[in-house]
């Protein structure tokens, strides 16, 4: 008698157990595999590129060049802690 307690609840532990992991299986095969698709679609080159959009070359190259001179001749700053005391510009 103790050997069909036991497999009457082993039956019920795996009965419970294949119920609990058929909760997790996608009930929509159709939305297996979206989100990798949707990262390879988005890598991909379309046929047709979009233009370019951003700074032109010569407005990069006089950025650069203005960013440059700031470290040659720095703008002189004010005392910061003076900033808003009162004090300083009377």
């Amino acid at each position: 008698m103790n050997h069909l307690a036991n497999h009457l609840r082993l039956t019920a532990v795996t009965v419970a157990i294949v119920a609990t992991l058929g909760g997790c299986a996608a009930r929509d095969t159709s939305a297996n595999g979206g989100s990798v698709r949707a990262i390879m679609a988005s890598q991909v080159v379309p046929p047709q590129p979009r233009p370019a959009s951003g700074t032109d070359a010569g407005t990069a190259v006089a950025g650069y060049a203005n960013y440059v001179r700031s470290y040659v001749t720095p703008t002189p700053q004010g005392d910061s802690a003076m900033v808003g005391s009162g004090i300083g510009n009377k």
